[in-house]
């Protein structure tokens, strides 16, 4: 997934976004992110992440995540929409399994819908404080054939933040994701106006040390 050069403005959002590959040498793996605008006005935002690295993996994550574009276009909500990518994750794959959270913004109304399959929640950041949103229920795509996914709605406010990430970004070897994530939590509470600044912030803390494929994004509504 190439970078983006700065942020995306449209449908009242400012959306910017890190990918950093685990392998240098090829510079692609098994991380995604999406932020598209669907025809009935809300906006697709996920980030999600296929086991393994390099090209195998990046070859499943173009699969996940354009089918997950095409399944959006039907209106359904995010919880039926990852019930439908993990039949696509074990029916049309071979043996792929993968964590995403998806979710749904509702321009007008700042609202945010969203469902889980096993990933890392999402952190919102609000009059400078961070807290982890609790994630509804939802397996990781690839574990069971048929799977339901839970919904939960958050709204947010004008200058809030909403990151979107991957294990990648905090993940540790002598410590705990828990641990790395309240790591995390404290650096996501620095107040910074720049939404560029605040994502090289967050990767400047350097809480991860296991070399895994990194996807970050940060949404703020306007």
């Amino acid at each position: 997934m190439p970078p983006t050069a700065h942020p995306v403005y449209g449908a009242g959002l400012r959306v910017a976004v890190r990918y950093c590959p685990a392998e240098e040498d090829q510079r692609v793996g098994g991380d995604w992110y999406d932020a598209v605008v669907l025809p009935d006005g809300p906006v697709l935002l996920t980030v999600g992440d296929i086991a393994g690295h390099g090209i195998a993996a990046a070859t499943d994550m173009v699969v996940l995540r354009n089918a997950l574009r095409g399944l959006a276009i039907t209106g359904a909500g995010p919880g039926r929409l990852l019930s439908w990518l993990n039949s696509v994750a074990c029916c049309l794959t071979e043996q792929v399994t993968a964590t995403v959270v998806c979710g749904l913004f509702d321009p007008a109304a700042r609202t945010l819908r969203w469902a889980n399959a096993g990933h890392m929640p999402p952190i919102l950041v609000s009059r400078g404080k961070a807290e982890a949103l609790t994630p509804p229920d939802g397996v990781l795509l690839g574990a069971v054939d048929a799977a339901s996914y839970e919904e939960t709605r958050h709204e947010l406010q004008r200058q809030d933040i909403l990151l979107m990430y991957t294990d990648g970004l905090i993940e540790r070897r002598d410590s705990s994701l828990d641990q790395a994530l309240g790591q995390l939590l404290a650096a996501a509470s620095r107040q910074v106006d720049d939404l560029e600044d605040y994502l090289d912030h967050l990767l400047s803390c350097d809480i991860a040390d296991t070399d895994d494929d990194t996807c970050l994004i940060a949404v703020q509504p306007t």
